[in-house]
């Protein structure tokens, strides 16, 4: 994303120096170049679904070659690049989003584990071990009192 904003400065940039004559109003320059279909394809990220820019198809309106500034060609290339570069945007920024949304469920769900599940785990794997002992200790008692009843038993 960083990387296609700085395109888009270098272009915006680059553009300004080539065709100083994009500051007259009086050459018509609107609609010259709009997208007509962007597809987009799916990718998995570490189980994230992204979506990928496949293609961009442009639309160039038709304008005289007479009527127009020689210019003005240029202007129409660079105009596809820049819309190019706006798609490409919008698509790594949708990105992003996504890509946070799972960062944040990811980290969520590491906190309740690390936080809530496993102390829960333990402190119930704690108790089950006081009454696995305690269960442990009565039953060596009461074979001790059997056996003292036996002994008794056998004496008398």
């Amino acid at each position: 994303l960083a990387e296609t904003e700085l395109m888009m400065e270098g272009l915006r940039a680059r553009v300004g120096k080539a065709l100083p004559m994009l500051a007259n109003h009086e050459v018509e320059l609107e609609a010259l170049v709009r997208i007509r279909k962007v597809r987009l394809g799916r990718e998995n990220l570490v189980g994230t679904r992204l979506p990928v820019l496949e293609a961009v198809e442009l639309d160039v309106r038709d304008y005289g070659l007479i009527a127009k500034p020689h210019w003005v060609d240029r202007v129409v290339l660079e105009l596809s690049r820049m819309l190019e570069l706006q798609v490409t945007r919008e698509v790594e920024k949708r990105r992003m989003a996504l890509l946070d949304a799972a960062v944040r469920k990811v980290t969520q769900r590491v906190n309740l584990f690390e936080k809530v599940l496993i102390p829960r785990a333990r402190e119930n794997i704690r108790k089950i071990r006081i009454a696995l002992s305690d269960a442990e200790r009565a039953a060596v008692v009461r074979a001790k009192i059997a056996k003292g009843k036996r002994a008794k038993e056998g004496l008398a």
